[in-house]
């Protein structure tokens, strides 16, 4: 078991081995998903604001949103789709 720093936050990790040494069973929490549902809450608060922006203003608002958190996952935002109701 072992905790580090990582650039976007902290890394838990934890790892079982059989009595040959193989490793049976790994155990990430990633700092990603850490953050998601942090992320998840900024959005839902963000969006009333950019409600007047066009459609492209607000997809890069939220990309830019997306990439503070984690800049690790910035090729992910651009499946990024934003729907008017």
């Amino acid at each position: 078991m072992g905790v580090i720093e990582a650039p976007r936050g902290v890394l838990f990790h934890d790892y079982e081995f059989d009595e040959q040494g193989k490793c049976v069973s790994a155990n990430l929490v990633i700092p990603t998903a850490q953050d998601l549902a942090n992320l998840d809450a900024d959005i839902r608060r963000i969006v009333p604001q950019l409600a007047d922006q066009t459609k492209e203003q607000i997809t890069r608002q939220l990309e830019m949103l997306v990439r503070a958190y984690d800049p690790c996952i910035s090729c992910a935002t651009h499946m990024l789709t934003v729907e008017f109701s």
